[in-house]
């Protein structure tokens, strides 16, 4: 073996196992089973944990934290190279391994949201070699964007491009229910004029027209390519189905109950915010993401724009009588690498799994104290 973990509190699939032991060899989960039969003295590495949790490593399908660190503030440009590393150990620290970054493939109406950043950081992964957890591309469209559906037909061949999903922020339906509510979030995240929103607004009236060849364009590409694609901010049961119907395997941020039911009852992986159930509500005035939980209708969360949320929100959801710990733990490795085709390798702790582990202490607010990524020590605090 090369690392032998023991007397941990092992969160599986679906149970606890207490006072439990966990072997990695060759990248992989090896043995796992109850601490009186714990092989001491057979591995090349031993830590005596304790009684902390090990946790599979973190699934996280969306997260646009990326975007602040290249672009702090308006204007404000940092390298591709030195936000990506940064951002890479905030991961860990926050016990997420595989990472997909949600990128706009927009036109530029919110800071780095176009194909051009898309693109050079995703050409930054192609020859990236510093960084130790997993990094995706969960590329979003905005159908109101010609530049954007363009450049998703040339980006889909990248490797690390594993996840699309369908974006229309126009104003009047989805997450802006109308143009004040729309004018309202511009100006606080970009500080743009009145008269530049008035030219954003004028080119989502005149792109309603060609909104439907876009979809249709998008889904083409991802079925071409074998990539799922996830609906975004759906905010009626009308909506859900269309997306089911055209084969959606996902949908994210739902923005009422009625939109979420209806999307999990037609088979979509229905994902919240950690935040927001951190939080208790959502910070755009939609869907309570507790109330999504509570009526069954959530399959998994993600980071949105906060990764630190992830782990304290599982953690809140057992202790508040939700769930049970490993259906949360769920909620953030099996059911999203699942929702991805991954599930074969990553999200759970299973013999023969990849050894994505992270090892978290209740003190009282989860820590993260050792972070394993195919086997490999990343994290030690």
């Amino acid at each position: 073996m090369d690392y032998l973990l023991s007397n941990a509190h092992i969160v599986l699939p679906n149970a606890i196992m207490r006072n439990g032991w966990l072997s990695i060899e060759a990248g992989r989960i090896s043995g796992i089973g109850e601490e009186a039969d714990c092989p001491h003295g057979e591995a090349t590495h031993h830590d005596d944990l304790q009684g902390k949790f090990i946790l599979p490593g973190i699934v996280d399908l969306h997260c646009d934290m990326i975007e602040r660190m290249v672009q702090p503030r308006p204007g404000v440009h940092i390298p591709v190279g030195v936000a990506l590393h940064a951002t890479d150990r905030l991961l860990l620290g926050c016990g997420v391994t595989s990472e997909f970054h949600s990128l706009s493939l927009d036109d530029d109406e919110f800071g780095v949201r176009n194909d051009r950043f898309v693109g050079s950081f995703l050409e930054r992964l192609s020859r990236e070699e510093h960084c130790h957890a997993r990094h995706f591309v969960h590329a979003r469209v905005e159908v109101s964007s010609v530049r954007g559906v363009q450049a998703l037909a040339t980006m889909v061949g990248h490797p690390c491009l594993r996840l699309i999903s369908v974006m229309d922020h126009s104003p009047g339906q989805g997450q802006y229910a109308d143009e004040r509510a729309f004018r309202n979030y511009i100006v606080q995240t970009t500080g743009r004029s009145d008269a530049e929103i008035d030219l954003i607004l004028e080119r989502k009236r005149i792109a309603v027209s060609y909104i439907p060849a876009h979809i249709a364009q998008v889904l083409a590409v991802a079925q071409t390519h074998n990539i799922p694609v996830a609906s975004h901010d759906d905010d009626t049961p009308a909506k859900a189905h269309f997306w089911a119907e055209r084969g959606l395997r996902i949908a994210e941020f739902p923005t009422t109950l009625s939109a979420a039911q209806a999307a999990h009852e037609a088979g979509l992986a229905v994902g919240m915010g950690a935040p927001n159930v951190l939080r208790g509500q959502s910070s755009g005035g939609n869907l309570n993401a507790r109330t999504a939980l509570a009526a069954g209708v959530v399959d998994w969360l993600c980071a949105d724009y906060y990764p630190a949320a992830l782990l304290p929100a599982v953690f809140l959801l057992a202790e508040e009588g939700l769930m049970d710990l490993a259906a949360a733990v769920a909620l953030i490795s099996h059911n999203p690498a699942q929702a991805v085709g991954m599930a074969h390798e990553l999200g759970s702790i299973t013999l023969g799994h990849a050894a994505d582990l992270i090892v978290v202490e209740r003190s009282p607010d989860p820590i993260v104290r050792q972070v394993f990524v195919a086997g490999r020590l990343v994290m030690r605090i």
